[in-house]
């Protein structure tokens, strides 16, 4: 494979700027611009230590800064690399790569840095996509599960269920080609409910692995002016939605990806829920009612220095029985709402100012309450992927399949299909047996340099 450049850190000015370099010519392309401070080649630099020296482009000192060479297998691709810590000016590390390119390297694609380490035995497929998601996780709980992940946690869980698999089959075959031979056929029944048990265990953690990976999809909901907008803006942290006094001021829906109380919010804010004779702002009432339809959790905002009125009752008795935070807003206002009817009717009544952000910790620790963990342990055990989820279901279900047979005293023969389809799924979990349009659609969302 020809020999690949890239920048490894965001294409932002910074304190610091990393170019990884990977091939067969590493070394070689290295020393084109690169110049160490102890006159030694990149070729004689000793393994996984720093060091210093000159950048040059067209024998001009552009900056100085810090090299590590890896040496085949021992790198991240499994290949000769070199990382050239520079400083974070994205025209000088630009010009770097430019004459990295000159001189023989190829940009690398998406991925390519960790497709590599895939093909060259460094890593499985599932530890590859836990880079991904370690990579982008958004709250501590997903990195930590993406670290278990890369790790092998359930890495280790998938190959087990595949060399079972394969044992078996292995098994099978013997026994259908030669019956003469009266081979030992053990007991596939207990194999076969051990992989399924696994399998169902793994497939358990879906849920949370979802919530852990997309979040939870919540809409703000309550009628013009009680604060709506001001929440959004408090939970994301900046003017993100137009606030006025005006009724009817927000007419399309926002939409905005938090984190609070260390859980993943996926916050629709939508107009205020009203009757209005107004065509545009009635569509925009009618994508409000869709995104609560849809929603997971609702934040109803009531505006506590007014009277409960119909336009309120009328979106509580849309949330009576669906997942709900009732937040009382205006706090920093005399305060006219009647509190004691809602704290009867709803579990999760909160007194809060989106202006002042007084009790928005209180919403915050509710949410940490309700949708933490619990006895899950994000170790690298819960099932993240949705790629890697179906391949799991596809096992599990050739696998009950295959079980239901042998139950109903079926000849070995006729399982084998099942087994066949239970070992290329689970295949695709590790990599072992996976397609090549596979392998490049889980690649082609990295980011470049990774």
């Amino acid at each position: 494979m020809q020999t690949i450049a890239a920048l490894a850190t965001p294409p932002l000015s910074g304190a610091l700027g990393v170019i990884r370099i990977s091939g067969d010519r590493t070394f070689e392309l290295a020393r084109t611009v690169f110049t160490a401070k102890n006159g030694l080649p990149p070729a004689q630099w000793q393994p996984r230590s720093l060091v210093m020296g000159g950048v040059f482009v067209d024998g001009t000192l552009l900056d100085e800064g810090l090299a590590v060479r890896f040496v085949a297998p021992y790198s991240y691709t499994g290949e000769d690399m070199v990382e050239l810590h520079l400083h974070g000016s994205i025209p000088a590390l630009r010009a770097v790569l430019e004459a990295l390119y000159k001189a023989g390297a190829v940009p690398a694609a998406p991925g390519e840095f960790t497709r590599r380490a895939f093909l060259y035995g460094k890593m499985t497929l599932s530890q590859a996509e836990a880079v991904a998601d370690l990579v982008t996780a958004e709250t501590r709980d997903a990195a930590r599960n993406a670290a278990g992940q890369l790790a092998g946690v359930a890495g280790q869980a998938f190959s087990q269920c595949y060399d079972a698999l394969a044992d078996l089959l292995a098994n099978f075959y013997a026994t259908v080609d030669y019956p003469e031979e009266d081979i030992e056929p053990g007991k596939p029944a207990e194999i076969l409910q051990e992989v399924l048990n696994t399998l169902e265990t793994l497939l358990a953690t879906a849920g949370k692995g979802l919530l852990l990976r997309e979040g939870l999809r919540c809409s703000i909901l309550g009628k013009p002016n009680v604060g709506k907008s001001s929440l959004l803006n408090a939970f994301v942290g900046h003017e993100r939605a137009i606030v006025s006094p005006l009724p009817g001021t927000t007419r399309d829906t926002l939409e905005e990806t938090v984190t609070a109380g260390g859980v993943k919010l996926r916050i629709t804010d939508g107009a205020g829920i009203r009757e209005t004779q107004d065509a545009v702002e009635s569509e925009g009432v009618d994508r409000a009612r869709g995104a609560a339809e849809d929603a997971e959790l609702l934040f109803v905002v009531l505006d506590g220095s007014e009277p409960m009125d119909g336009a309120d009752r009328a979106v509580l008795d849309f949330a009576r029985d669906r997942n709900c935070l009732i937040l009382i807003n205006k706090t920093d206002l005399p305060q006219k709402l009647e509190r004691e009817p809602l704290e009867a009717a709803f579990l999760h009544v909160l007194p809060i100012s989106a202006k002042t952000g007084a009790g928005l910790e209180t919403v915050y620790s509710t949410l940490r309450r309700l949708y933490e963990a619990g006895d899950t342990l994000y170790d690298g055990s819960v099932l993240t992927n949705e790629r890697q989820a179906d391949a799991i279901r596809r096992a599990a279900d050739a696998v009950r399949n295959a079980l239901k047979g042998l139950r109903e005293g079926i000849t070995p023969d006729a399982v084998l299909a099942e087994l066949e389809r239970a070992l290329a799924a689970a295949g695709e979990l590790t990599g072992r047996r996976v397609r090549e349009e596979i392998i490049n659609g889980i690649f082609a969302k990295f980011c470049v340099g990774k």
